[in-house]
């Protein structure tokens, strides 16, 4: 180790004394030129000079900005600056980048070949510890944070270009970091060695003051500045779930004034407060669930309160998305799952007087009316013992249902009550509570649409709805839907229903249901009959995926079966290479969520199963029979209580 680095050092002596021999001949050399540059307060015959040397010019600098990169003996900077002075913009860019990209090569090749000696070799305190920024916040961040030092003056390319090579990248991303990643540090240098030879004396001086000022203050403190980025806590998902922010006051407002802008008058919303804007926090703000704009629905009117809601784990597997909740004052929350971590936040919110968003259905409704509530959502109001808030949505559905890709042009309503004081809640038994926030949040949009008649405005408004509608009542056929524009048409009986714009079936069959929310009750009356039958059994080919450790949403793990009994769900087939049978018991699965043409899914083992069937119109269908089988568990489990 010693000799590695005595050689370093006679190399790094050696090719200073090469630099300052040329350096001395070069004056020599351009002693006249100079000094008619001076007469004339010009460059160009400095310029002109070095043009002269032809190939000889562009060698000579690639060579020095090669063998700087190899020895790490001075940074980049003043290099890159004569390059521009000598050979002009172009030829100094290109001189330069032909050096460095020879010099990330070799040093590439002998981090592979001589790995431990070069080590040595290269050896930098402060920048030892960047292996760990990989590992830690992933390639991605470690490649900026690479491109990031190339603008830190004090370090030489050479240092920089062995940490990248260090980290076991492949070559084609190497190349494209250290070297395409030099390029606006160098381009920024040549610029100023521009600005250097076309401007006056004093101009220039004053530049390069500022420039050897600005290099001072980041070698004195860019040990600071790399310890920031690299201390900066890696934003997964235990990030996510450890601590819940107060929504961020800037990106809150341009997401409350965007909404306010474009959606709710595409939607005609209409808000009533009814006075509860008044209402001091801490409280619990609920909301029902009909539709994917709920949370700008139920929260966006009380601004300029900020209110922290509690988000479905689901949302935050893709952490670009996570960052901008969490930034939102959002935290992750296992559905219908025990989660200490939300539990925490929950209590924090509360704690620091703010104000606990929460959808208390815990998934977005199908049909329009309200889903069953979360369980022991009674005992958190109970527990938390503040007034609750009820922001009641009516229409959303109509507008963007769950089935859709597009938004209607209709009406919504929200009106905001408060349903629960602080003392009610102190002398209301957990039952109680539960009774009424069922009374209070029930909610069916085609009741309400019965009594408004709103025309909703759409294109093809039936299309997406054979997702939905899977069983005919004609037939009773599945799967046997397809759609166009308006138009649903079964494959099997031929029956054809016309969807119009009051959100009502039309057809010459008695046998269609009036409206989308008869359709989806009838295919839970049929399920519920199927599942009576203690040998029932549906299951489907699924390809199964688990969230992402990168962050980048979910990546599939395996394939096998999915089968559903009145005892549970259980998967049998692969994960991660392994062959394995995962049971879901039916107490622990009181929905199955699902979405529209994607997946079903199951939280469990303090992950997300997310299974993509092989025939994916089978979605919807689990859930309505995974709702079915655990409201028989319940019935029976209520018959053994009395």
């Amino acid at each position: 180790m010693k000799n590695i680095k005595r050689i370093k050092k006679i190399l790094s002596y050696f090719f200073l004394l090469i630099i300052l021999i040329g350096f001395v001949l070069l004056v020599l050399e351009f002693r006249d030129v100079i000094k008619e540059a001076i007469n004339t307060g010009s460059w160009k015959p400095i310029t002109d000079k070095f043009a002269s040397y032809g190939f000889w010019g562009i060698f000579f600098v690639s060579l020095t900005q090669t063998f700087a990169i190899l020895l790490t003996v001075i940074p980049g900077t003043p290099i890159q600056i004569i390059a521009a002075i000598s050979l002009g913009q172009v030829w100094g860019f290109i001189a330069c980048m032909i050096g460095i990209f020879l010099g990330n090569l070799t040093i590439y090749i002998l981090s592979r070949k001589i790995s431990s000696k070069s080590e040595v070799f290269y050896e930098n305190k402060d920048l030892n510890d960047l292996e760990k920024v990989a590992s830690e916040h992933g390639q991605k961040f470690f490649s900026w944070f690479i491109v990031f030092l190339y603008l830190i003056p004090v370090f030489p390319y050479g240092l920089i270009a062995f940490t990248a090579a260090k980290s076991k990248m492949r070559y084609p991303r190497y190349f494209l970091i250290t070297t395409i990643g030099a390029v606006p540090s160098t381009a920024l240098n040549i610029l100023l060695g521009k600005v250097i030879t076309s401007t006056d004396y004093i101009t220039t001086i004053i530049i390069i003051a500022v420039f050897i000022i600005l290099t001072i203050l980041v070698a004195r403190y860019h040990q600071r500045i790399i310890k920031y980025l690299t201390n900066r806590p890696v934003k997964n998902m235990a990030y996510f779930q450890r601590k819940v922010r107060r929504p961020g006051a800037f990106l809150y407002s341009i997401v409350y004034f965007v909404l306010r802008l474009f959606l709710f008058p595409k939607v005609k919303a209409k808000v009533r407060l009814n006075g509860v804007d008044k209402i001091e926090p801490p409280y619990l703000l609920i909301y029902n669930h009909p539709s994917k704009f709920d949370f700008a629905y139920a929260l966006l009117p009380l601004f300029p309160r900020k209110i922290n809601s509690i988000i479905a784990y689901y949302y935050f597997c893709n952490y670009r998305l996570g960052r901008l909740l969490h930034h939102l004052g959002g935290f992750p929350k296992f559905l219908y799952h025990p989660d200490v971590s939300s539990i925490k936040n929950i209590k924090r919110v509360i704690r620091d007087q703010g104000i606990l968003g929460i959808a208390p259905e815990g998934r977005l409704s199908a049909y329009g009316c309200m889903e069953s509530l979360a369980p022991a959502t009674e005992k958190l109001v109970k527990h938390l013992g503040v007034p609750v808030v009820m922001a009641k949505i009516n229409g959303a559905y109509l507008t963007f249902p769950k089935w859709s890709k597009k938004v209607r042009r209709g009406c919504v309503e929200i009106e905001y009550n408060q349903i629960l004081t602080a003392e009610e809640i102190k002398a209301m038994s957990a039952e109680e509570i539960k009774q009424t926030l069922n009374e209070k949040l029930s909610y069916d949009d085609f009741k309400w649409q019965e009594e408004k008649k709103i025309y909703y405005k759409g294109k093809n408004l039936a299309e997406g709805l054979e997702h939905l509608l899977y069983l005919c009542p004609v037939c009773n056929q599945e799967f046997t839907f397809s759609t166009k524009g308006n138009i649903l048409t079964c494959s099997s009986c031929g029956v054809k229903v016309h969807l119009n714009n009051y959100y009502e079936f039309e057809s010459d069959n008695p046998l269609i249901p009036k409206n989308i929310r008869d359709w989806y009750l009838f295919q839970k009356a049929v399920e519920k009959k199927n599942v009576e039958k203690d040998d029932y059994l549906f299951e489907s080919r699924v390809t199964l995926k688990f969230p992402d450790p990168a962050g980048n949403g979910f990546t599939k793990v395996g394939e096998g079966v999915t089968v559903i009994t009145p005892k549970g769900v259980t998967y049998t087939g692969t994960i991660e290479g392994n062959l394995k049978s995962v049971r879901f018991k039916i107490e622990n699965v009181p929905a199955i969520l699902f979405g529209i043409n994607e997946d079903f899914e199951i939280y469990h083992d303090n992950t997300l199963y997310y299974f993509i069937p092989e025939n994916i119109r089978e979605c919807v269908k689990w859930s309505v029979v995974g709702e079915a089988i655990y409201n028989k568990y319940l019935e029976k489990l209520n018959v053994e209580e009395e």
